[in-house]
């Protein structure tokens, strides 16, 4: 048997409402380790809104399900509706507001940003600032501040 086999997923199916609670994020739906590291899918919910940053080994596809967002693209605005689907690929500068009750799915390839909404979300849970949070943890998740 040929080594790489020894590394393929199960397969899985995560129902309606199940899968792992982020804070201030969503669910997610598959994990990294569940997938291998090969991708992550978390139903975005908010209310968690991102500011400009960066992914150096991320690749990021959001399918809007429901409402409208409002993603910086680099330094341009681009509205998506329901409906819509926004690649942003590695080294792209952005960042999105969504309106309320917004919902998307969002794709992370290949996967490993999972522990940096959990420790996002429990920092900003515990009053701390999400400037102070994301700082710490940038050179942790691939994650990094963009002016």
């Amino acid at each position: 048997m040929a080594d790489h086999l020894h590394n393929t997923p199960a397969p899985f199916v995560s129902r309606p409402g199940e899968g792992k609670r982020l804070p201030l994020t969503g669910l997610l739906k598959a994990s990294d380790k569940e997938t291998t590291s090969g991708f992550e899918v978390i139903e975005y919910q908010g209310p968690l809104t991102p500011p400009p940053h960066v992914h150096r080994e991320h690749d990021e596809a959001f399918y809007i399900v429901e409402g409208l967002f409002t993603f910086v693209l680099g330094r341009d605005e681009h509205p998506a509706p329901a409906g819509s689907l926004v690649f942003v690929p590695r080294g792209t500068r952005h960042g999105f507001t969504a309106s309320d009750g917004a919902f998307a799915l969002l794709v992370v390839v290949p996967g490993g940003l999972e522990g940096f909404f959990v420790e996002l979300g429990a920092g900003l849970e515990a009053g701390r600032t999400s400037a102070e949070v994301r700082a710490a943890l940038a050179g942790r998740y691939d994650s990094y501040p963009a002016d």
